[in-house]
């Protein structure tokens, strides 16, 4: 029977991790890819991408719901991550509190996630996903 229960992001990226290969790391991520995936992936190492923020985490309250329960799904609030990006015309204020918004709502292993990705460090969280399995995974993400 399929569960109806929603994988989240760093959950994607914690078993994609723990695979022992590339192969089966690289056919995961595919077999999980989404739109909020892929953002984030471009984000950590696309390098003409980049939130117009300082290295670190924002003020933010972390979310303290049990993983299942959060009042939105990253999915539902991912698109809001183009508003931050460097060089458009959003206002740096408007841009922070849509940035803290995101992450107060979705799941803190998500978020923490997103800030790493945001500051280049993805791989830093997870070693095993890196700038050539993403290449090999989904080439138009870091081109």
């Amino acid at each position: 029977m399929k569960s109806n229960k929603e994988i989240l992001l760093h959950e994607i990226l914690e078993q994609a991790q723990g695979y022992k290969t590339e192969g089966p790391r690289i056919k995961f991520l595919k077999k999980h890819d989404t739109f909020a995936l892929r953002t984030v992936l471009q984000l950590a190492f696309n390098k003409s991408i980049e939130l117009d923020f300082p290295t670190g985490a924002p003020p933010y309250k972390e979310l303290d719901s049990p993983i299942g329960l959060e009042p939105v799904r990253l999915k539902n609030v991912i698109k809001g991550l183009g508003s931050c990006v460097k060089g458009n015309k959003v206002p740096a204020v408007k841009k922070e509190k849509i940035f803290i918004g995101i992450l107060e709502a979705i799941n803190v292993n998500d978020a923490k996630t997103i800030i790493a990705a945001k500051d280049k460090k993805l791989d830093e969280i997870y070693d095993n996903i890196t700038y050539n399995l993403v290449e090999k995974a989904f080439p138009t993400l870091v081109n």
